[in-house]
């Protein structure tokens, strides 16, 4: 059976104080020049392929996460007329209250007030980067004292000026993305580190999130992708609760070549964001390839 190459994108488009520093943003032109590069060399494949097992040569799975409305755009005027599929994994926290997500808030307060000021309020170690926050410091939080650490630097550094953040989806954008070809996903309702959710978290976390989206997108949700896509998210308690909320397919990050998986229900994927068509080309014949190496020698 051909091994499947999954990618992911975010928000496509201009980072702002609550984007950058995150690592997530692609520019149009690179979007729609990696595309073309996937294009010549993949075929694109839906979720229905990959779970049925019934795959091209060289197929590829093109995958979104978070809720970012730039990627509405994209389903309108280059995916859905040139019929690519994609699976869109939304928080549907993000989109029917209109949270602001923690890693946001710790890129708006380190870009407009300084990463020693925001190390200092929350008491925590001087970090080189927003990106050492939330891997270093906030992976070990529940949901509940994430939302307490976003209050409180609202608290600090507020009022917030949402409108400076990337626009987010509306439930009525769900379900058009739907009527595009894009299968919605679930990302958990508001992008947690799974590790660190108790019993009740994980059911309105992932479960209670699945459910959410099934109603605003009005379609069936069946995949999940685990925040910030680490294996050590993918507890056993957590592969165990997702499996029995009815996720099929379960998707993490790790940049790996798909021909070696923790379990039959998870795939790796390949996060892009800005890179050139030489660094694809170095990524994808080999790169991956040696990170499963590793993996398989090494544990």
């Amino acid at each position: 059976m051909p091994h499947l190459t999954c990618v992911l994108h975010h928000h496509i488009g201009e980072e702002g104080a609550f984007e950058r520093g995150l690592g997530l943003t692609s520019s149009r032109e690179a979007f729609e020049r990696q595309l073309a590069w996937l294009d010549e060399r993949y075929t694109f494949v839906s979720l229905d392929q990959v779970l049925s097992g019934d795959l091209p040569d060289d197929p590829l799975l093109l995958t979104f996460d978070d809720a970012w409305y730039s990627v509405l755009g994209i389903a309108r005027e280059v995916l859905g007329p040139r019929g690519i599929p994609a699976v869109y994994f939304i928080n549907p926290g993000m989109v029917q209250e209109g949270a602001i997500s923690l890693d946001s808030m710790l890129a708006y307060a380190v870009n407009t007030f300084g990463i020693e000021k925001v190390c200092g309020v929350l008491g925590i170690p001087p970090r080189d980067a927003v990106h050492s926050l939330i891997v270093k410091d906030m992976a070990r939080l529940g949901s509940a004292e994430r939302q307490d650490v976003v209050a409180k630097l609202i608290a600090e550094f507020g009022p917030i000026d949402l409108g400076e953040r990337a626009p987010l989806l509306s439930a009525h954008d769900l379900k058009e993305l739907v009527s595009l070809g894009i299968e919605i996903g679930n990302h958990t309702k508001t992008h947690v580190h799974c590790r660190s959710l108790s019993a009740e978290e994980m059911q309105e976390e992932i479960a209670g999130s699945k459910a959410m989206l099934e109603e605003l997108s009005q379609s069936r949700v069946r995949s999940l992708s685990i925040p910030y896509g680490h294996e050590l998210d993918l507890t056993d308690e957590v592969h165990a609760h997702a499996r029995q909320s009815g996720h099929e397919a379960i998707f993490l990050v790790h940049a790996r070549a798909n021909w070696l998986r923790p379990a039959k229900d998870v795939w790796y994927r390949r996060s892009l964001t800005n890179q050139s068509n030489r660094e694809l080309a170095s990524e994808f014949r080999v790169k991956q390839h040696l990170r499963s190496l590793k993996k398989a020698v090494l544990g």
